[in-house]
């Protein structure tokens, strides 16, 4: 008979594997529901099986491996010494940031405009509300971000504020841009390649530019990606998102994410202003404004010799999938 400590140990970790895969297959909470949810597990980790807290941190960021903000979490919170304090320090500034970010967003709503936005963004809700309690009027146009349709969440919580709303196909982005003075698109991450986001995205970009819509995406710096890291490609997801039975010869490609350009955009709202896009390209390739954990990657100094050891591979599978996760360093 198993004593009761190993049948402790075997419920923890079956909670631990499905706190990691609930937020595996959650498609439709936005990057901070994810990140919290990801330092409550770094948290329980270190409380209770230390020992595992790389490997875990690993997991976690192969379950979202495209928001920079879990990714930014999982490199800082195992060298760190109080793991609880560390992932508290960054929900905070990752808190404050983004409150900055809404604020300079909201900022470029003018009287009277008609905003464009995509998928579901706590950031731009904030932005959006404060810019309506400031007495702005104006009004939203939001597609209906198949196939979660996190757009109708958008458009149900800006409407229970006050703000009028039209929702609207995704096909129909195109036609309901003529309309249309500012568009403001959310971020789960950003590198140099682009920014990575709901999938839509990058066609409603490509739109407004065609169209010269402003576009501004709101993206604080805990979402920064170093310019070594490289997403690895999304696998598609459950094909009964987009057709409820087989059909004879037809595949089902359901992807939820793409990458836009940063070509396509006209700025990126950070907490310390609005860049155009090539001094955001910039300042990733350099690392001048990474956040500090990525900072650390090449800092080399003794303590952060977990972080550092790995930059000095500049491996583009950073972090490795789950399944292929050893526990060294991440």
């Amino acid at each position: 008979m198993a004593d009761s400590h190993s049948i402790s140990s075997d419920a923890y970790a079956i909670q631990i594997r499905t706190a990691i895969d609930e937020l595996r297959n959650d498609r439709a909470s936005g990057a901070a529901k994810q990140t919290l949810r990801a330092a409550r597990v770094l948290v329980e980790c270190a409380e209770h099986t230390p020992e595992d807290l790389r490997e875990i941190a690993g997991a976690l960021a192969a379950a979202q491996p495209a928001v920079g903000s879990i990714l930014n979490l999982a490199a800082r919170a195992p060298c760190s010494s109080d793991v609880a304090a560390a992932c508290r320090e960054f929900l905070e500034s990752m808190e404050q940031t983004t409150a900055r970010v809404a604020e300079r967003a909201g900022a470029l709503v003018s009287e009277g405009a008609t905003v464009m936005t995509h998928s579901f963004s706590s950031t731009i809700l904030t932005a959006l509300r404060q810019a309506f309690w400031d007495n702005k009027r104006f009004s939203v146009i939001c597609p209906e971000s198949r196939p979660i349709c996190e757009g109708v969440a958008m458009a149900a919580s800006l409407g229970m504020v006050g703000i009028p709303v039209s929702l609207i196909a995704d096909s129909a982005i195109h036609h309901m841009l003529s309309r249309v003075q500012l568009v403001l698109l959310g971020a789960d991450a950003a590198s140099p390649r682009g920014i990575f986001n709901k999938t839509g995205t990058a066609l409603l970009a490509l739109a407004a530019r065609e169209l010269r819509v402003p576009v501004y995406v709101l993206c604080p710096s805990c979402k920064f990606l170093p310019p070594f890291y490289e997403p690895p490609l999304e696998t598609p997801k459950n094909p009964r998102e987009l057709l409820e039975h087989d059909l004879p010869h037809v595949t089902v490609v359901n992807h939820h994410f793409d990458i836009t350009p940063l070509e396509y955009v006209s700025g990126i709202v950070t907490e310390d202003g609005i860049l155009k896009p090539g001094e955001l390209r910039e300042k990733l390739l350099t690392g001048t404004s990474a956040p500090p954990e990525w900072a650390l990657l090449g800092s080399g100094k003794p303590q952060d010799k977990c972080l550092s050891d790995c930059s000095r591979s500049q491996s583009p599978n950073w972090p490795p999938a789950a399944e292929n996760y050893d526990g060294t360093c991440i």
